[in-house]
């Protein structure tokens, strides 16, 4: 009896130990699942996890095609995954198919003896037992399905197995929705950046037509006033258009000295703003680092917008008051601060960047996003913005 005994022990702590191993692999394979925000990387890093996990031979992720009405595969692994890649099966047929439409996992240890097999996609592969189960996304709908195939050392699936598979299923569909959201919200800034730079480019344009013409129309003006006010709107206008022009130049590849470029942009943008009866002194200080030219262009134009709504205003005429902005561009450990501070009469209460009421605001909200920067904003007592990122 005490032989059986200890052999039942040892049998414990065997299966005791692979299931910590399991336990073990899961919780490292869905840390470098939830790390992931790249589409085709989460894909792939599932099925690898699906074939270690499920110690397969191959493994695959079949996603739906409404449109076709087919499950495409994915991702395949294994050794015939490149004849599988980009092959797919009608949605309603299969053991992908079954599990598709019933919403609930299949295994079976002899495809052969299955009446839902649909059979092999290539001929230098053979499928002799696998495990499938249905990706179910929040709304209850399922977008896919993953399956193991060929379990290692001619083992076979159990019944055990299928909890694990649907945990580990459970996750890589989190992964899935959240990174399609990642691309689906990268693709709308990336249109806004593009429509930000066209009306950039638009307004540009338009600036120079209109300051050329302004230049052809003065030529044929007698009064000198009249000519010098003509000269002066064509010199504002050119200063715009520059403005505009440095907002939206890019050289691939470049890192530029940060300070610099604000310097230089808020040179343009006093330029610009001109126009305005005000006389306000805009200081720049700071320290000179070099970021990525697309982070730099992001501060830009982030700071072109923060400038005019401070022009607009943070003012009131006739005050006795020396109008000041300071900006402010400093590189601490890694992260780079820029600021922007007035002292003005301060923000109103019910102020806030994302009111679309006020669409200069607004775009500073978006572009933050796009930077992936956080931004503060005190009143102590004039407006004090305050963007800090990864530099």
């Amino acid at each position: 009896m005490s032989k059986g005994k200890n052999k039942d022990d040892k049998s414990e702590n065997v299966h005791d130990n692979l299931e910590k191993e399991n336990l073990s692999l899961i919780l490292e394979t869905l840390e470098g699942i939830n790390n992931t925000n790249e589409f085709k990387t989460v894909l792939f890093e599932s099925m690898e996890a699906t074939r270690l996990v499920m110690n397969s031979e191959a493994s695959s992720l079949l996603l739906v095609d409404d449109e076709k009405g087919e499950l495409f595969i994915s991702v395949p692994t294994g050794p015939a995954k490149n004849e599988v890649a980009g092959k797919s099966i009608p949605k309603e047929k299969g053991i992908a198919g079954w599990v598709l439409e019933n919403k609930k996992p299949y295994f079976t240890n002899d495809v052969t003896k299955s009446d839902y097999f649909y059979g092999d996609l290539v001929e230098n592969f053979t499928t002799t037992n696998l495990i499938c189960v249905p990706l179910i996304n929040r709304n209850d709908e399922v977008v896919g399905v993953i399956q193991a195939l060929n379990r290692r050392n001619n083992e076979e699936y159990h019944e055990e197995d299928v909890p694990v598979f649907e945990a580990l299923a459970t996750h890589i569909t989190i992964a899935i929705e959240r990174t399609r959201k990642i691309d689906a919200m990268r693709e709308t800034i990336h249109q806004k950046d593009v429509m930000i730079a066209e009306i950039h480019h638009r307004v540009k344009n338009n600036l120079q037509a209109l300051s050329d013409q302004i230049q052809k129309d003065t030529k044929e003006i007698s009064d000198q006033k009249a000519k010098d006010l003509f000269k002066k709107v064509e010199v504002r206008m050119k200063s715009m258009s520059k403005l505009h022009d440095m907002l939206v130049e890019k050289k691939v590849n470049e890192n530029i000295d940060l300070h610099s470029y604000i310097k230089n942009l808020v040179d343009k943008i006093e330029d610009s703003m001109s126009f305005h009866q005000l006389d306000i002194d805009v200081d720049v200080s700071g320290s000179q680092f070099k970021i990525s030219q697309t982070k730099a262009l992001l501060c830009g134009l982030i700071l072109n917008e923060l400038l005019i709504n401070v022009y607009k205003h943070a003012y009131i005429e006739g005050t006795k008051n020396v109008n000041k902005i300071e900006v402010n561009v400093a590189n601490d450990e890694g992260l780079a601060i820029l600021s922007v501070a007035d002292n003005g009469i301060g923000l109103p209460d019910n102020f806030t960047l994302e009111s679309k009421q006020n669409i200069g605001m607004w775009i500073v909200h978006e572009l933050l996003q796009k930077l992936n920067a956080e931004m503060t904003i005190l009143n102590d007592p004039g407006a004090r913005f305050t963007i800090t990122f990864k530099s």
